[in-house]
């Protein structure tokens, strides 16, 4: 009988910024009980349409019928960062500071405004326009914060992916180990996907993954406003004709230097999976199967950092594939739909294809050390098992 059972548990508090974290985290898993499981497969959401919780039920009943697998769904921290899956549009300082500064230059005049308030800016700037008192192109252009749900914050992968290596622990502590685990993800999936193979690579044994990016995109981190936030931001919203909006989901990161919470070149080297020396250190512990989707014309995650970091994976003695996606001919319809980012895929179709000959693998030697730590510019990042959850510690190496 097919079964989904849903978890709450005790996870991570953000170690680089020492913040408490408010909530359990929530994962769930699907299985059929008449099968005898040969695999756990963790598909990782990203940042789409794959965050949705119907589609990734409905995703992972469909695997278990053709597989026999547990499944595994993680509601990993700061999850709920986009406008499907519960965030809202607030304004921070920065972006106050931005609209007061817009509107005083339109002769608007300032209140504490809200999201909801952006439609009475937009009906004065209609009347402006219409008494010929500005430019009928004049637009104005405003900076906006994604407020995730559970009123968390984006820390950028390093909580996320010990969340997803926590709740494989807890499976297979509860539902039994010994058998391959799989993390499978598109984009911001397959990214996460990568970086828990990196924190902990005795937990992984494979990864399938269309279009992630190989090094952290800064313009995901929060603090990219503070550089220029018409060309940094995570995406853009028209508004109305009259008004652009550029939005950066909330975080506590920083440019600035002097500040406890600045995202120095440690804090991003950690979050790079294209880091030659990591990944060595990484391939002294299991060399397992990459394989990979990637299209020469995305825009988001540049294909560059991802043939390069493949070239090192394989250099290092991992069984690494990557597909490099170049011309409407290998658009199919069914697993490759466009050439943008994310090529329109179908995780299904993906799975489908690529989990049979993974399931073929033999297990990996499991008994290998389960710490790891890496040297980041001043900052050595050592994760650790202990009792069944990866621990984060933080040094100077100075």
């Amino acid at each position: 009988m097919l079964k989904n059972e849903t978890y709450f548990i005790d996870s991570c508090d953000d170690v680089e910024l020492n913040i408490k974290r408010e909530s359990k985290l929530e994962y769930r898993v699907t299985y059929d009980d008449s099968k005898q499981i040969k695999a756990i497969v963790c598909i990782i959401s990203g940042f789409g349409d794959d965050a949705n919780s119907d589609y990734r039920r409905h995703l992972a009943e469909a695997i278990c019928s053709n597989f026999d697998v547990i499944v595994l769904s993680v509601e990993y921290h700061c999850i709920g960062s986009r406008l499907n899956n519960g965030a809202k549009i607030v304004f921070d300082n920065i972006d106050e500071f931005i609209l007061e500064h817009s509107c005083k230059a339109f002769g608007i005049k300032w209140k504490d405004f809200t999201y909801d308030d952006l439609k009475y800016i937009d009906q004065q700037m209609i009347e402006l326009k219409s008494t010929n008192k500005i430019h009928n192109q004049s637009k104005i252009q405003l900076s906006a914060t994604l407020k995730p749900t559970k009123n968390e914050y984006q820390n950028f992968g390093i909580m996320q992916a010990i969340d997803i290596s926590n709740a494989i622990l807890h499976v297979e502590k509860n539902m039994g180990g010994g058998v391959p685990v799989i993390l499978i993800g598109s984009s911001h999936g397959g990214y996460l996907a990568n970086l828990c193979a990196k924190i902990s690579p005795w937990v992984v044994d494979a990864i399938i993954d269309n279009s992630s990016y190989a090094l952290a995109p800064l313009s995901y981190l929060g603090f990219a406003k503070e550089i220029d936030y018409t060309k940094n931001c995570e995406f853009y919203i028209k508004y109305s004709e009259n008004i652009d909006l550029f939005l950066f989901t909330k975080s506590f990161w920083t440019s600035n230097q002097y500040s406890p919470c600045y995202f120095s070149n440690a804090r991003k080297n950690i979050r790079d999976i294209l880091n030659y020396e990591h990944l060595k250190l990484q391939s002294s512990y299991k060399k397992i199967p990459y394989i990979s989707y990637h299209s020469i014309y995305d825009t988001i995650a540049p294909f560059k950092d991802k043939k390069e970091l493949y070239g090192f994976l394989n250099q290092l003695g991992f069984n690494a594939c990557l597909y490099e996606i170049n011309c409407e001919k290998q658009i199919d319809g069914r697993l490759i739909k466009n050439l943008n980012h994310g090529l329109g895929m179908s995780i299904k179709t993906l799975v489908k294809k690529h989990l049979p000959q993974i399931l073929q693998e033999p297990l990996k030697d499991k008994t290998c050390k389960k710490e790891i730590s890496y040297k980041c510019d001043d900052l050595i990042y050592t994760f650790k098992e202990e009792n069944e959850q990866i621990v984060l510690s933080i040094v100077n190496s100075n």
